[in-house]
């Protein structure tokens, strides 16, 4: 099954649940912006994939200029606590099906994943 952290206001985000009904996949979605993530489930997620932290950290978005993250020397740990606080610092959507992640709305690799999610 696959997980979609979405922002249903994000139309990258309303673009992959759409794929991912179109495509027949197994999903279940958790609105990141509703049911903000913790430090911990971050962590977990991160472990799982293998991603890293600056893989998942949004440096388009608005907070991230806003509070100049791009010439701060933060630990992992401290930006990861900011996405806690500030979830548009994620990028979107974010999908995730076992260990494999797909982040961002790349329309032939969520397909990828949808294939291999249903052939699990």
């Amino acid at each position: 099954m696959i997980t979609a952290y979405l922002y249903r206001s994000c139309s990258s985000c309303r673009n992959a649940e759409n794929l991912l009904k179109s495509e027949g996949a197994d999903f279940k979605v958790r609105e990141f912006f509703k049911q903000r993530f913790t430090v911990a489930e971050l962590e977990d997620l991160l472990k799982a994939t293998g991603l890293a932290v600056s893989d998942i950290l949004s440096v388009r978005s608005t907070p991230y200029k806003e509070m100049g993250l791009a010439t701060r020397n933060l630990s992992d740990e401290e930006i990861l606590q900011l996405m806690t606080e500030e979830p548009r610092l994620l990028r979107r959507p974010l999908l995730v099906s076992g260990s494999e992640a797909v982040i961002g709305y790349n329309q032939p690799v969520i397909r990828e994943l949808i294939a291999r999610d249903n052939a699990s």
